[in-house]
């Protein structure tokens, strides 16, 4: 039976994927470069991915480490790299920005609407960066995407989970709590009325070889980390259900 809630781990690596659908995962997001807050995955890892697992993936779209404001040239890439990978086999992808002013960059969505079509598009935590929160969600809700990754502007979902409630009640797309979504307020969260999560469920694997130009420690995908994930949802649902029948 399909779970009553979406549960989208972030993974960088085949074994990523596979550890993630063992914990209970319903959707895997693509992200390559963990340490620097993710940037497009290359094709030879989408590709992997894609055929490691029969769970829908979202491959998220950034050219670059640092902020989020993109020049032309750049934004034309996450959108020649959105129309390859969905052709792949990816079921979404994740875009967003921001623009000269701070603010979420519209244009750069809707122009990913019109050449990929609205349904295929998650919009990233570049919401949660701009000025007024509330103002560009008001703008982004009329939109027709997919779904929505986002903290309300918080940091972390916790924080900002009444707000994400709220925003979920005026829209039309699923909005995934995402920042340090952690067990205890997935159950949490669960209970005041979000049922899709988005988390990256690591842990440092250590040092296995420190190279003398590189950084050598790891930060897979963890198997247990996903599965509690899981479990806290699953208490949580019961819970509600042994109260309805009371």
């Amino acid at each position: 039976m399909d779970a009553p809630y979406d549960l989208q781990i972030i993974c960088s690596t085949p074994g990523d994927v596979s550890r993630a659908q063992r914990g209970g995962a319903t959707r895997i997001e693509l992200s390559g470069c963990y340490t620097t807050g993710g940037v497009t995955p290359s094709p030879g890892t989408i590709r992997a991915c894609i055929a490691a697992t029969e769970l829908p993936v979202i491959v998220a779209l950034r050219p670059r480490e640092g902020h989020l404001v993109y020049s032309a040239s750049e934004r034309e890439i996450i959108l020649h790299d959105a129309e390859w990978a969905l052709d792949q086999g990816a079921q979404q992808v994740l875009i967003g920005g921001l623009d000269g002013q701070l603010n979420l960059d519209i244009d750069l969505i809707e122009t990913a609407i019109q050449r990929l079509g609205g349904r295929r598009i998650m919009v990233s935590r570049a919401l949660d960066s701009v000025k007024r929160p509330d103002q560009d969600f008001e703008k982004l809700k009329g939109l027709p995407i997919a779904a929505l990754a986002s903290s309300a502007g918080a940091g972390n979902a916790i924080k900002g989970h009444e707000k994400l409630v709220e925003w979920q009640a005026g829209a039309d797309f699923d909005i995934f709590a995402s920042g340090a979504v952690l067990p205890s307020g997935a159950g949490r969260m669960w209970t005041a009325g979000l049922s899709c999560f988005r988390a990256s469920a690591r842990h440092s694997a250590g040092v296995a070889h420190e190279g003398r130009w590189f950084e050598g420690e790891l930060y897979p995908v963890d198997a247990k980390r996903v599965e509690h994930l899981v479990k806290a949802l699953n208490r949580a649902i019961a819970a509600e259900e042994e109260e309805t029948e009371d």
